[in-house]
């Protein structure tokens, strides 16, 4: 996807071996936690940062890169490889513009679902006559439609108008909405093995969350947009990983890159990018507010607070949490009792803390 952006990036470094990919995929070692800043603007680029103490909830967003990426060795050195790409990369984050142009044009179809998200009068044949002229996005409508979560009664679904019938107009929403993103993700099979299983796992699970969370709340009519919003908060995320890992093409192989700067630059730059990109596909100011809101909102006591006025945003935010806490326990990266602490202190809403209880009750039981 940004091959051609990377060429101009680096111009002078040609290598015909591969890079390798298979780095990320080393046993995980103990080490010292590290402590890192978060949604913070970098300074001047150096090969030296200060540690400072990190919060609860930058600590945690650090174990989440830890499960996804494996353990960095604890230094605030980067290696020589890692922030020469990282430098470059930041830079090109710095114009998002950038990134934006080389991406995939926002389809008609999604377009039209997002502007009527609010709309309960939206005409159903002529969304599906969109969808239609989307090959891989009608694909995934039908997927969505034949999972078990839809469909109890085993009969398969072949065509849109049955999925309709199915899914309703909410789930026509979610699988057009999948099946855009899941564009976004990185499709060589190398790249699934490392971390975009994961990260696009991670975002459907968000998207499920969110949308039962406003489900239990007062907002019920809201969680269509909810998904929306779960399932593209951590579009950044995807993004920045595949620009990094795709940067390695032009890189010599032999020097190993060093995973904390690239955790490091995620975790400074990966909303905002998220954030930019639905403003250019020109989102609803109602998501966009709710994005921005993902990257303002770093700790419980400021979500306790925007919960008045933003309740879907704060759904989507503890839906993220949430998600992540619930990976690492299956992944056995934290115990029950852990997962326990964190949601006590990194989420707010009772619908967010019972979710949790709901899960954690289910294992015992199980």
């Amino acid at each position: 996807m940004f091959k051609t952006m990377l060429k101009h990036l680096f111009p002078s470094i040609k290598s015909k071996k591969q890079p390798n990919y298979l780095y990320f995929e080393k046993d995980k070692v103990p080490v010292e936690e590290m402590q890192q800043q978060a949604f913070e603007e970098p300074k001047n680029a150096s090969p030296v940062k200060p540690l400072r103490l990190a919060s609860i909830e930058e600590t945690h967003r650090q174990d989440f890169y830890d499960f996804l990426f494996g353990q960095s060795p604890a230094t605030t050195q980067h290696d020589e490889l890692s922030h020469y790409v990282a430098d470059k990369i930041e830079a090109v984050l710095r114009k998002p513009n950038t990134i934006i142009e080389a991406m995939p044009v926002l389809p008609a179809s999604l377009s039209q679902v997002i502007d009527q998200l609010t709309d309960e009068n939206f005409d159903t044949q002529a969304l599906l006559d969109l969808i239609q002229q989307e090959p891989s996005i009608a694909a995934k409508v039908i997927e969505l439609s034949n999972s078990s979560f839809y469909n109890r009664t085993g009969k398969e679904i072949a065509d849109l108008k049955s999925a309709f019938m199915l899914l309703g107009s909410n789930g026509l929403i979610e699988g057009v909405i999948n099946g855009f993103v899941s564009k976004l993700t990185p499709q060589s099979q190398i790249y699934f093995k490392q971390y975009g299983n994961k990260i696009w796992h991670h975002s459907l699970t968000t998207g499920v969350i969110s949308k039962e969370l406003i489900n239990r709340s007062l907002y019920k009519k809201e969680a269509a947009q909810g998904y929306l919003i779960g399932l593209i908060c951590n579009l950044g995320d995807m993004i920045i990983y595949q620009l990094l890992m795709e940067a390695f093409s032009f890189i010599h192989p032999d020097c190993q890159p060093n995973s904390y700067a690239f955790k490091e630059l995620m975790q400074q730059k990966s909303k905002k990018l998220t954030y930019h990109i639905a403003k250019h596909w020109q989102f609803p100011q109602s998501i966009l507010d709710a994005l921005a809101l993902q990257v303002k909102v770093t700790n419980a006591s400021m979500l306790s607070a925007a919960f008045s006025k933003h309740p879907i945003a704060c759904f989507a935010y503890e839906g993220n949490i949430i998600s992540e806490l619930i990976m690492m326990l299956e992944h056995n990266d934290k115990t029950e009792g852990e997962i326990k602490e964190a949601a006590e202190v990194l989420l707010c809403s009772g619908e967010a803390k019972q979710y949790v209880e709901r899960v954690l009750a289910a294992r015992v039981n199980s």
